[in-house]
């Protein structure tokens, strides 16, 4: 009986082992992918400036990839003052009436 069993929980690992070398190898199939993506979209990248600079355009300068660092805004279940209200709220009537007047920063 003890050897059926140490059969049978030599057939799991060797299962298991399988299953977790298949999974290994799809994901590194997955990261070769990526990368390759990432280098195509490098070259197009490339080519493009390329014809900017041969049409006269100046290269821009700065343009990078935005990273989403996480969820903007108050966290769930924030509970604000009555004195941090009332400020949001006068801050928010001297913007509107900014816009109202033409007086914006951007324009």
């Amino acid at each position: 009986m003890a050897r059926r069993e140490r059969d049978g929980l030599t057939k799991t690992a060797e299962g298991l082992g399988a299953a977790l070398g298949h999974v290994a190898a799809r994901l590194e199939a997955w990261k070769k992918e990526r990368d390759d993506m990432t280098a195509a979209i490098h070259r197009i990248l490339r080519a493009g400036h390329g014809i900017l600079e041969d049409l006269g355009s100046a290269p821009i300068a700065g343009v990078r990839a935005r990273v989403r660092k996480g969820k903007g805004g108050r966290p769930k279940g924030y509970k604000m003052s009555d004195e941090t209200k009332k400020k949001l709220r006068a801050a928010w009537k001297r913007r509107k009436a900014a816009m109202k007047d033409g007086n914006t920063a951007n324009g």
